[in-house]
């Protein structure tokens, strides 16, 4: 996994120097013509139609045509375009938008003859503000620009799927972000001149025995919903669906936070996860598991090993265990540890179980029947696979070219 997330945080790294980079350079290359198609010093050569005032200069509608064919359609204001109107070059390329003193300004479009478009705030003939830039080649960004730079809060898509979203600096990921990889991958956390700066804490040295010590709350569970909070994290609610420690709401719901540092996990809806953590420092009613534990998606083969170590312990809560189920009398069957059913996690907390399952036993065995049959099912087809790749060798090795 960390292999991949490096080989393809390398190639997205440099496809957003190429693209991004090179959009920006582009951008203004071609905006430094805008600022530069002043009224021509040779007036004799080129043509005005339209508005004078009082004074000869032209003000009102009016449209000028240069001598190499670019053209400009819309208000002027004492010889110079001012408000509405459309700039269109020689090359193709063109404005439209809202002009002041001569300089694109305002809200406009800018359309090269390639098929890129920006459309978005202008000051001084440069983009400035909100604004979105959409490219053929199917990149689009969408942000804050501050003089021909992504400043600020963006959004960028890339045209093999992948996806930043977060703080940008002269163009380049600087400050909180997030990186989506289309095979699922995920960078997450503080990004200094285009570059990610990983999380500095490992916990694989640590044992599940001494994680399971240090945590209050022990779990897996499915996530059901994320919302994002004003107060700049995300409340994460889980439905338990193997549990050893840990406070509960009813229905086997915990709710965890999830900030969004080079440390902390991005989690998705309908992903399940072991969970190892310690009550949210300032709010204890929430979670705050880190990458700095041992909890991980269940999907990784980590986790299954982790799982079959914990349901080695035992089975009894222990006399200075104080963990906090809430009372609940609704039907919410468990299967215990000792093999036993009971109505829901509180009256197998009152049991003095310490470890249970989601559902009946019996609908556990079926669970673990089924579990097992993939099992085996899997095994099969490996061996099928091996059987007909040990039969293509054996036939290539019996091959004789013949002269």
């Amino acid at each position: 996994m960390e292999l991949t997330l490096q080989s393809n945080y390398k190639n997205i790294n440099r496809m957003l120097r190429k693209s991004l980079g090179f959009m920006l350079c582009f951008l203004l290359i071609n905006f430094t013509s805008v600022l530069g198609q002043e009224i021509s010093e040779h007036p004799e050569k080129d043509k005005y139609v339209g508005q004078f005032n009082g004074d000869g200069q032209r003000h009102g509608m009016g449209t000028y045509t240069w001598e190499d064919g670019t053209v400009y359609q819309g208000k002027w204001r004492n010889d110079l375009m001012d408000g509405r109107g459309s700039l269109k070059f020689a090359n193709g390329n063109k404005y439209e938008g809202n002009f002041s003193k001569g300089q694109p300004f305002g809200a406009g479009v800018y359309n090269w003859a390639n098929g890129d478009v920006f459309q978005g705030g202008f000051l001084d003939g440069k983009m400035h503000g909100r604004g979105i830039l959409i490219t053929r080649s199917g990149e689009r960004h969408e942000g804050t620009w501050m003089y021909n730079q992504v400043n600020g809060e963006g959004q960028h898509w890339y045209a093999n799927g992948a996806q930043y979203i977060g703080e940008w600096k002269n163009g380049k990921r600087h400050g909180k972000g997030i990186m989506l990889y289309p095979n699922g991958d995920t960078e997450q956390g503080e990004w200094r001149d285009d570059e990610y700066v990983p999380c500095d804490c490992y916990r694989e040295s640590v044992s599940v025995a001494e994680a399971y010590n240090e945590s209050e709350a022990v779990f897996v569970g499915k996530v059901f919903e994320i919302e994002t909070t004003d107060e700049g994290y995300d409340r994460v609610g889980i439905i338990v669906s193997e549990y050893w420690k840990g406070a509960l709401y009813p229905k086997r719901k915990v709710y965890m936070r999830a900030e969004y540092g080079s440390c902390d996990f991005v989690y998705f809806e309908d992903e399940e996860y072991l969970i190892y953590a310690q009550p949210y420092q300032f709010d204890k009613s929430l979670y705050y598991p880190t990458k700095c534990t041992r909890s991980m998606r269940t999907s990784l083969p980590l986790a299954s090993r982790d799982i079959e170590e914990l349901r080695k312990m035992s089975c009894e809560i222990k006399e200075n265990d104080d963990r906090k189920v809430a009372f609940d009398f609704t039907d919410d069957p468990v299967c215990g540890c000792d093999g036993e059913d009971y109505k829901n996690p509180y009256q197998a907390y009152k049991a003095g179980v310490a470890h249970w399952y989601a559902g009946t036993c019996e609908e556990k065995k079926k669970r673990d029947e089924e579990i097992r049959r993939a099992k085996y099912k899997i095994k099969d087809e490996i061996k099928e696979e091996k059987k007909e790749i040990e039969k293509e060798t054996q036939q290539m090795y019996n091959y004789v070219e013949e002269d």
